[in-house]
């Protein structure tokens, strides 16, 4: 015998109205459990000191179209651990580490000037202690201290730093010991470089304009007088071609200025994820690259290659003392040779400089040759 058929209907209707009720208490549960998931918000409270461990040991694949739209910091940090729910919302995010040191370190308009090192240019007597030692014989450069930022690439360098100089930052990555000297071209060099490359794209990002220098480049005035207020990176040479926008110019990244913009965080992203293609090769020369290409003028940057009239190195020197700002130990191998050279660097200036052999400041004809380095190429 066959149920009436209003019977059936509100059969069916009472069905289905269960059915909704099941699906309503289903969706809030599972909103619930993703609002206490200890991955909520996991974009941004990734810790600062995993950044770019997992490039360094290239476990990742990223096309570079993707990475253009993707933050660096959420490009290049490795998986988490699972971290626990966040408490209620302060006022406004705790700083970490580097946040405090940059604010600390950086001038009113948020320009920082920074020199990395390892355990290796740490030591007592060798290459910080010379850095330092040029700020205070230069003309202008003593109160720039207060805006140097001393980034250590070991706990080595780290300590050192401590004890010598106000302003210090510990850059750790995982598996890997830059304490050493690293050999030019060297693995360990190369990775070393690419790390201080992704650091200071970092840094960009933050907001913060950055001088960077090798601690390898005496400052003998202060270099900040020579550059462009309008420009968006300006970056030595080794060898000048006479004009400043001729991406033509070796450019050497031991000296730059960038500006914090949408320009150059852009860009030192794509440059930082360019290793992928350019193995075997350092930052440098993967630079040297990239600005000859012709996507490289539509990034619309306005980009300066510094004169070595006032930016020199060992590469391509001025004779005339009365102009240089900066001497670079570049075209030099070896931190001894280095050394040699860059305290004939000093004591050439000190003589330059002494007011008991001239009531105005005598004029030594040249520079004392880079012997030191000129022979390091043979050894």
């Amino acid at each position: 015998m066959m149920a009436p058929k209003h019977v059936i209907r509100r059969a069916f209707l009472v069905l289905l109205c269960v059915a909704g009720i099941a699906l309503a208490l289903w969706t809030m549960l599972q909103n619930a459990t993703n609002a206490n998931s200890p991955f909520s918000g996991l974009f941004i409270s990734w810790p600062r000191a995993n950044f770019f461990s997992r490039t360094l040991t290239g476990d990742s694949e990223i096309s570079m179209g993707s990475a253009k739209r993707m933050p660096l910091k959420i490009l290049l940090a490795p998986a988490p651990d699972p971290v626990p729910s966040p408490s209620p919302s302060p006022s406004r995010p705790p700083q970490d580490e580097l946040d405090t040191a940059l604010a600390k370190t950086a001038n009113v308009n948020r320009t920082v000037i920074i020199t990395a090192l390892n355990g290796a240019w740490a030591e007592p007597s060798t290459m910080i202690d010379l850095f330092l030692e040029s700020f205070h014989v230069g003309e202008g450069t003593q109160e720039l201290l207060n805006n140097l930022l001393i980034v250590a690439l070991d706990a080595k360098a780290y300590n050192r730093c401590l004890q010598i100089h106000p302003h210090c930052y510990s850059l750790k990555t995982r598996g890997v010991d830059f304490s050493a000297e690293k050999l030019f071209m060297s693995e360990d060099y190369l990775k070393m470089m690419w790390r201080r490359l992704g650091f200071l794209a970092e840094i960009l990002e933050s907001g913060y304009n950055i001088v960077f220098s090798d601690a390898d480049i005496l400052w003998l005035r202060n270099p900040l007088e020579r550059l462009a207020e309008d420009a968006d990176i300006q970056m030595t040479c080794d060898i000048y071609k006479g004009n400043p926008f001729d991406v033509k110019n070796s450019a050497n990244t031991g000296f730059m200025y960038v500006r914090s913009n949408e320009r150059t965080i852009n860009f030192y992203r794509y440059w930082y994820l360019s290793r992928r293609f350019f193995s075997g090769r350092k930052e440098q020369d993967v630079l040297n690259i990239l600005k000859r290409r012709r996507g490289f003028a539509r990034r619309r940057l306005k980009f300066i290659l510094l004169d070595t009239k006032y930016f020199g190195g060992f590469c391509e020197r001025n004779q005339d003392l009365d102009h240089v700002y900066t001497m670079h130990a570049n075209c030099c191998r070896g931190l001894k040779a280095k050394l040699i050279d860059l305290r004939s660097v000093v004591d050439d200036w000190a003589e330059y400089r002494n007011p008991t052999i001239n009531s105005s400041y005598p004029h030594l004809e040249k520079w004392s040759p880079a012997d030191a380095c000129m022979s390091s190429w043979r050894s």
